[in-house]
């Protein structure tokens, strides 16, 4: 191989080299959608939608969402404890959720992956939120004094203060906050048709132009984890 052959091939590897690296380019912060979820563990609509709508896209947004998972729903807090519109049961439910949560450290991903487990199989008891923990490595004994100790108190008063502040209510659960605005009409194409909704939000608020089908709204099927 003579030297102008050698400069060529040399030229052509770093240019493949830059072009690969400036697509794995991590997207920052503060330029990526603010996308808050307020939902209830015991909910039929919150655990439709995360089974059926959120959990098939999550791989495809994760890298242009903040997403913030919030498991309170319809309830409120008295000096007796929580009492939530679906229950003992469901408060319960939700404190394991805020405890599972809150050992994950922000780990996004990890929890979607609690939620597939412990949503897919709901039962009457909260044996199914424990198991599902310790399936993603949490020590269950931890999440049990978790949940029955002032540490799961005040992270579902956490919870509490955090949906009524940000949902208006809630009115609805599942409740959606796009870049920390509530709006009722939102909240109504959300409930509608999440993943068009997600998309105008990604295109004409952060021109994400690349992550949608611009004709119509639908997430391309390249976006993978």
């Amino acid at each position: 191989m003579n030297m102008k052959t050698c400069f060529a091939f040399l030229v052509c590897a770093m240019g493949i080299a830059v072009m690969n690296a400036t697509t794995d380019v991590p997207i920052p912060q503060q330029t990526k959608l603010d996308l808050s979820i307020y939902y209830s563990a015991r909910s039929t609509e919150s655990i439709k939608f995360i089974l059926t709508k959120l959990k098939p896209l999550y791989c495809k947004i994760q890298k242009y969402v903040n997403l913030n998972l919030v498991p309170f729903g319809k309830g409120y807090s008295t000096n007796m404890g929580f009492f939530c519109q679906n229950g003992r049961i469901e408060c319960l439910a939700n404190t394991v959720h805020n405890c599972v949560l809150s050992k994950l450290s922000g780990n996004t991903t990890a929890y979607m992956e609690y939620l597939s487990c412990a949503l897919e199989h709901v039962d009457n008891t909260i044996h199914v939120e424990e198991m599902c923990a310790g399936r993603i490595g949490l020590i269950i004994d931890e999440i049990k004094s978790c949940v029955t100790s002032r540490e799961g108190y005040l992270l579902m008063l956490e919870a509490e203060i955090g949906t009524k502040d940000q949902t208006h209510g809630p009115r609805f659960v599942p409740s959606f906050v796009f870049d920390e605005f509530y709006n009722d009409r939102d909240q109504r194409l959300a409930s509608t048709d999440f993943e068009a909704t997600l998309c105008g939000k990604l295109i004409d608020k952060h021109g994400f132009t690349n992550v949608c089908n611009n004709i119509n709204n639908v997430l391309r099927m390249n976006e993978v984890c």
